[in-house]
């Protein structure tokens, strides 16, 4: 419980480190400095006003200089990487929590960027791609210390088994519908998450994925009144859900796997 407890607390500070990645990367910007600002008065924010998800409901969600209103989301996307960072600990007490943690890391924030815009950063993708290769040559040498790292093999048989379903769908798609049905930030996020789950729980993450995005399509289709075609074809960002079913996999893809 206390590496559990630890871990949390590590993911809180992450996580509001991933507020500032997911806001000032799709505006260009240094996610170094200038330090944190309120985006309404652009005033320095304060060590006491930084703390994880306390300082949001201390201030009661408004800054402390202009009142101005600071959205949920802060505090939310805070609690999520603890939790992430808590459960990792959880699957993997072990040093390879740090890689696995990294990818959640990545995961979360390509989420919220993609959903905001439906882009997905390649340097986010390129830290996954670094934590996943470093995890492996780490396992390969180290075993005991970095246990559960995939071997080589799977590490090429799941970039495979990420990337090229979706080239195809996106193949099909574009004959269909004469667009892409998949962005090509889509492709290289399940090649990197094909990195660490191996080419079979990426296809199970893949299902997942699929299976997390029904929901929300059948919402577009109804509450927005768009078609089929137009609620899965360029309307919604997918990157949040092939996270979600990557997540999923990596804790529960074993035991889909028992059941089957």
């Amino acid at each position: 419980m206390f590496w559990i407890t630890f871990a949390f607390v590590v993911g809180l500070i992450f996580g509001s480190f991933a507020n500032v990645v997911i806001y000032r990367i799709p505006r260009k910007k240094s996610i170094i400095k200038p330090p944190s600002a309120c985006p309404s008065c652009e005033k320095q924010l304060a060590a006491r006003d930084l703390v994880p998800v306390m300082s949001w409901i201390f201030l009661k969600g408004r800054c402390r200089s202009c009142k101005a209103k600071i959205s949920v989301r802060y505090p939310v996307v805070e609690l999520i990487c603890g939790l992430l960072f808590a459960a990792m600990m959880y699957f993997s007490p072990t040093l390879s929590v740090i890689p696995l943690c990294v990818l959640a890391f990545v995961l979360l924030t390509v989420s919220f960027i993609d959903w905001d815009t439906q882009e997905i950063p390649d340097g986010l993708l390129v830290v996954g791609v670094i934590a996943g290769i470093t995890w492996v040559v780490f396992g390969h040498f180290l075993p005991n210390l970095f246990p559960y790292a995939p071997a080589w093999f799977n590490v090429f048989s799941g970039i495979v088994a990420g990337a090229v379903p979706l080239l195809i769908l996106d193949r099909i798609a574009l004959l269909i519908w004469k667009k892409d049905g998949f962005g090509y930030g889509d492709v290289k996020l399940m090649a990197v998450i094909g990195i660490f789950l191996g080419w079979q729980l990426t296809l199970i993450a893949f299902v997942f994925s699929i299976l997390a995005s029904f929901p929300f399509a059948i919402y577009l289709m109804i509450r927005q009144r768009m078609s089929k075609d137009e609620a899965f074809n360029g309307y919604m960002a997918f990157g949040p859900f092939l996270c979600i079913g990557a997540v999923v996999a990596l804790w529960f893809g074993e035991w889909v796997f028992r059941i089957l």
